[in-house]
């Protein structure tokens, strides 16, 4: 298993995923967005690769912290694909993404998951995640 960058011809095997997440969007979409994040320094999307297969992705932020000498990371996707659940991937995908916000000089790392995916809940908190319920939004529509 190869866990790296993204690249541009990732984008279609990140589109598929998205799809198994119950984010079904067009590859126009997922490529422009690509490129945005691709050229964002904060930014960062991981893949892990089997056998030249796409077989998961990570998309990551880092965001400074005014107050707070730590910054923090923050997982924006995590998806596996499901026919390569429960063998690894995510924690791989995870440590990588832990070591590189390290290097950032982050102290932390935050997600949110929806209640309708406890399967991931249980990943989370089985890598040492903690659950921590308080979570505002607000549409802007």
């Amino acid at each position: 298993m190869n866990i790296r960058t993204a690249k541009w011809e990732d984008t279609q095997a990140i589109c598929d995923l998205l799809k198994q997440m119950g984010y079904p969007q067009p590859l126009t979409l997922i490529q422009e967005k690509f490129e945005i994040l691709h050229n964002d320094a904060n930014s960062q999307i991981l893949v892990a690769e089997e056998k030249g297969k796409i077989c998961g992705f990570l998309s990551l932020y880092f965001i400074p912290q005014i107050a707070l000498e730590g910054d923090f990371a923050k997982i924006c996707y995590l998806c596996v694909d499901e026919n390569m659940r429960s063998k690894g991937v995510g924690r791989l995908l995870l440590q990588e993404a832990e070591q590189q916000a390290k290097r950032r000089g982050c102290d932390r790392m935050e997600l949110h998951s929806g209640v309708q995916r406890p399967l991931a809940h249980q990943f989370y908190l089985r890598e040492g995640y903690i659950e921590a319920p308080k979570y505002f939004r607000k549409a802007l529509n």
